[in-house]
């Protein structure tokens, strides 16, 4: 009896845990990966072309054309929407939008 309490209070916090950390899986972020200990870039943006991910429940259009302008703020110029595709981040960021830098 104590045992199986103890595997259900265990569980619950583990999930609690769990749930807490994941809010910040949920933020946009421009997808500029980096191979450790390069500067090569193995992530889809480039300084021409930048790539966000993102959850649509979660951020506004406004949060991910911001990110989208400072990005290309960086060489002085204005995106321009290019598209988005489904499923093509992560599990909790799905959606990724492409914008060219001009």
């Amino acid at each position: 009896m104590k045992r199986s309490l103890f595997l259900s209070v265990l569980t619950g916090v583990l999930m609690a845990a769990g749930f807490l950390s994941a809010c910040s899986a949920f933020a946009p972020y421009v997808d500029a990966r980096r191979e450790a200990g390069t500067l090569a870039i193995v992530g889809k943006s480039t300084p021409e072309k930048v790539s966000i991910c993102y959850n649509s429940s979660a951020s506004s259009p406004e949060e991910v054309l911001g990110l989208a302008e400072a990005e290309c703020a960086k060489t002085g110029k204005k995106p321009k929407f290019l598209g988005q595709n489904y499923w093509d981040c992560s599990l909790f960021v799905p959606t990724r939008v492409e914008y060219r830098c001009e």
